[in-house]
C-alpha cells in the first residue's frame, strides 16, 4: 500500500502473543486449519482401500469441515484460551492420523516422517528452526520417495504438501503458546515492579502525610499551647492539603493493586442499615459547606460484600457529589427492591451534572467530564474508575442519571444475601 498503513481484513480481536507473530488471533487459526481440513477431506474422499463404508468418510469430511466452519461463530475471547488450543490441537491431530489409515496408501516410513515433524514442531525453540524445518521435512522425504524402488503412484505425491501443512500447523500453534508464555512472564515481571513501587509508596508517602496530619491536627487542638486565628486558619489549609494528597495516594495505590490483580475479596454480611448508620457517623468529608442528607430505613436486608471495597465506594461516591456541588444538598438514600432481590444506594446532588455523551467517559482511568474542571475542582480522575472495578468486584451495579446543571444520582446496585 502507498501509505505503509495495513488494513486488517479480519478485525477480530488479538493477543500480545499473536501481535508479536504479525497475525491476528482469530483468523489465523481458522485460516492455518483450512489447508489440514482439506488435506484430511481429499484422504477420506479419495481411499486407496475401502476400510469403511464410504457413508461414514462422507459424514466425518462434513463434521470436520463444519468444526472450522463454527469457528467464525465462537466469540473472539475464546480464542487466546489454552483450553481451547490443546483440545484442538489433539483432535486434528487424531482426525490427520485416522485420515492417513482410512485412505490406506500411506506406509510406516511415511507414518514416522509425520510423528517426527510433529515432535521437531513442538519441540524447537528456535522460530527459524521451526521454519526450516517446515521446509526440510518434505524434501527430505521427496529424496527418500525418489530413491525407493516402490513404484510411483500420482496419489504418493500428495505426501510432500502434507507434511508441509502438517509442519506449518504444528509450528503456528507450538510458536503461539511459547510467545503466550514469555507474554505471561513479561506481565509478571512488570506486576512484581508495580508491587515494589506500591511498597514504596505505601511507606515512603503514607507515613510522612500521616505524621503531618498528626502534627498539624494535635497543634489546631493547642496541645502546646494557643493557637491565633490566622494560625488556626493556616493548620485548616495544611490539614485539607494533606487529606487531599493522602486521598491520592491511596487512589495511586488502589490502582496499582488493581492492574497488578491483587485485589483479594474478604467477603461478610452486612447487615446494611447498622453498616450505613455507622458509615453516617464516622464518615469525613471533603469539604463542610454542602449538607449531607441521609436516608436510611431501620430494617434493610443484608448484604454479603467486603466492608472495605464498599466503604471505599461509598467514600468516593460522596466526596465526589460533594467536590462538585457548591450550594443546595448532598442525598444518600438506601432502599431494598424486593422484586428484584437486590439493594441500591443512591447518592444525589444539587452539583454542575454532567453531558450525556460524557457518562460513560468518566468511569474511565483520568478521566473526568470536562478537562477544565480539573483546575476548577482538582482531581486526577481516579475515582469513579475505581467505584466500577470495585462494584463489578462485588457483583453489583453502577448506574449514573445526570444532566448539565441538574446535579447528578450515581445508584450503586449490590445483591442481597
Amino acid at each position: 500500500m502507498a501509505s505503509g498503513k495495513r488494513i486488517d481484513l479480519f478485525p477480530f480481536s488479538t493477543t500480545t502473543a499473536t501481535q508479536g507473530i504479525g497475525l491476528s488471533l482469530k483468523p489465523s487459526v481458522i485460516l492455518i486449519r483450512w489447508p489440514v481440513v482439506i488435506l484430511s477431506t481429499y484422504l477420506l474422499l479419495y481411499p486407496v482401500v475401502n476400510l469403511v463404508p464410504l457413508w461414514i468418510s462422507y459424514s466425518a469430511v462434513l463434521f470436520y469441515i463444519a468444526s472450522n466452519v463454527a469457528l467464525y461463530i465462537l466469540p473472539g475471547d475464546r480464542f487466546p484460551s489454552w483450553s481451547f488450543y490443546y483440545p484442538l490441537v489433539v483432535a486434528d491431530t487424531i482426525v490427520l492420523t485416522l485420515s492417513l489409515v482410512v485412505n490406506g496408501y500411506s506406509q510406516m516410513d511415511f507414518y514416522l516422517s509425520f510423528f517426527v515433524v510433529i515432535l521437531g514442531s513442538c519441540i524447537i525453540e528456535d522460530a527459524k528452526m521451526r521454519a526450516m524445518v517446515t521446509v526440510a521435512a518434505p524434501l527430505f522425504y521427496s529424496v527418500s520417495l525418489l530413491s525407493s524402488p516402490e513404484s510411483f503412484d500420482p496419489g504418493m505425491f500428495l505426501r510432500l504438501p502434507f507434511l508441509f501443512i502438517v509442519s506449518l500447523y504444528y509450528g503456528y500453534f507450538t510458536q503461539f503458546i511459547r510467545s503466550e508464555r514469555a507474554s505471561r512472564q513479561e506481565e509478571e515481571l512488570r506486576n512484581h515492579g508495580r508491587k515494589e513501587v506500591l511498597n514504596i509508596v505505601s511507606h515512603e508517602f503514607r507515613t510522612p502525610l500521616n505524621v503531618i496530619s498528626g502534627y498539624a491536627q494535635a497543634i489546631k487542638e493547642q496541645t502546646w499551647g494557643e493557637v491565633m486565628p490566622g494560625q488556626e486558619d493556616a493548620l485548616n489549609r495544611i490539614l485539607l492539603q494533606s487529606e487531599h494528597l493522602l486521598g491520592i495516594v491511596n487512589a495511586v495505590l488502589d490502582i496499582t493493586r488493581i492492574e497488578t490483580g491483587d485485589l483479594a475479596l474478604e467477603r461478610e454480611e452486612l447487615a446494611l442499615s447498622d453498616y450505613l448508620d455507622e458509615i453516617r457517623r464516622k464518615f469525613v468529608p471533603v469539604q463542610k459547606s454542602v449538607p449531607l442528607r441521609w436516608e436510611i430505613p431501620e430494617a434493610l436486608p443484608t448484604v454479603t460484600a467486603d466492608r472495605m471495597k464498599l466503604t471505599i465506594i461509598l467514600q468516593n461516591l460522596i466526596n465526589n457529589a460533594l467536590k462538585f456541588t457548591e450550594k443546595g444538598v448532598v442525598s444518600i438514600t438506601a432502599r431494598a427492591v424486593a422484586s428484584h432481590k437486590r439493594i441500591e444506594i443512591e447518592v444525589k446532588d444539587t452539583g454542575i451534572g454532567i453531558a450525556k455523551d460524557a457518562h460513560d467517559l468518566i468511569f474511565e482511568k483520568f478521566q473526568q467530564a470536562d478537562p477544565s474542571s480539573t483546575r476548577n475542582y482538582g482531581g486526577i480522575g481516579l475515582g469513579l474508575y475505581i467505584v466500577k472495578v470495585f462494584t463489578n468486584l462485588l457483583g453489583g451495579t453502577i448506574n449514573l442519571e445526570s444532566e448539565p446543571e441538574k446535579g447528578s444520582t450515581f445508584t450503586l446496585s449490590l445483591p442481597m444475601a
